[in-house]
Parts: structure tokens; sequence; C-alpha cells
């Protein structure tokens, strides 16, 4: 069993010699890093892989006053309690936010896509539809004599997804900026048991 001993220890015996700061000139100890000047090589344009209908925006201020339509509305495993605004037998399981854009194309009405966008009580299916259903200077329809009122939208919605199921490959037909296309199926994730 060892004891502890007490040592003396000058204060030149190991430190380093400190330098005073004020032998330093200011420039020298703040000077900008050594950048390079040169331009960095052009981003590629990868505008083409995205769709050109709908439109993607950071205004908010410009959509405001259009309608959201979000996958949780159309939901068959969710009650109306949770969200859903259609009925049992119109509702879809797993409805993607892409594939209700897909649906509103086709009834030809002005579109936002915003997939970064979700839905407080659907937080694990991102993805939301902006539509302009109402002229914001005007307060008249946009819809014309197809859709009667934002129900009649819903219904119209419905019938494209019972049209058009979501599958596991429903997922891979929609690219994403800066995603390479997988060459193969994406195996499904582990479920424990």
């Amino acid at each position: 069993m060892s004891h502890p001993q007490i040592e003396e220890l000058s204060s030149s015996d190991s430190d380093p010699s400190i330098d005073d700061p004020t032998e330093f000139a200011p420039n020298e100890i703040l000077r900008p890093s050594k950048i390079p000047s040169k331009p960095s090589p052009r981003q590629p344009n990868i505008d083409h892989l995205q769709p050109q209908f709908p439109q993607r925006t950071n205004d908010p201020e410009k959509h405001k006053h259009y309608q959201c339509l979000y996958p949780l509305y159309f939901d068959a495993s969710r009650t109306r309690a949770q969200g859903r605004r259609v009925g049992k037998n119109q509702a879809v399981m797993n409805p993607l936010a892409r594939t209700i854009v897909d649906a509103v194309a086709t009834l030809g009405l002005t579109t936002v896509y915003e997939p970064g966008k979700i839905h407080p009580k659907d937080w694990g299916n991102p993805g939301r539809v902006r539509i302009l259903l109402k002229d914001p200077q005007t307060g008249r329809s946009t819809m014309g004599s197809k859709i009667k009122n934002k129900h009649h939208l819903y219904i119209q919605v419905s019938e494209y997804l019972q049209k058009h199921p979501t599958t596991a490959d429903t997922p891979l037909r929609y690219r994403v900026a800066g995603m390479p296309v997988p060459d193969k199926p994406i195996p499904p994730p582990a479920v424990p048991r």
C-alpha cells in the first residue's frame, strides 16, 4: 500500500515559456483565414428533377389564402376525431401528399405542394397541398362548376385516391432533388416480433 507524498516543484521545472500577449501585433492574432478565391464548381441544374406542376415556394404571404389538404384527411386508419375528413368508405390506406397533388392536378386547380409541412396529428406522413379555392380579391370561387365546395373537393380527391392506391413502389416514383434514383428496390424496414 503506497502513501501519498508531497513534493515541492519550482515553476521553472516543466512549464513552457509563456509569451506576453502585448508582444504580438493585433493584425497577427486576428487575420483572415486563407480561403481560396477561385469559384466553386457550378452546381448541377436539378430543376428538371422537380415536377413542373405544382409550384414550390418559400413565400407564405403569397399563399396564405389557399386552403390546405393533408394526407390525414383521407387516411382510412384514422377516425374522424383523429382528423379524417371523408367517410370511412371513401378513405384509403396510407395516402401520400404527392398523390393528392396528382389528384388536384387532374381537377385543374391552382396548387402549391409543400413536402416539408406536417399535420400536428400525423407527423409521420409529411406533406401538405395548398389549393386556391377562392380569389382573395373578389371572394369568388376559382373552381368553376366542377367543384361545388370544399367537401365536394374532398370527395373528388378521395375518388382519385381510390383509383390510384398507394403501394410499396409508389414513393419510388417521386424523385427528390439531390437524392439518387435507386437501382434496386428498397428493402422493407425490420419489424420487431
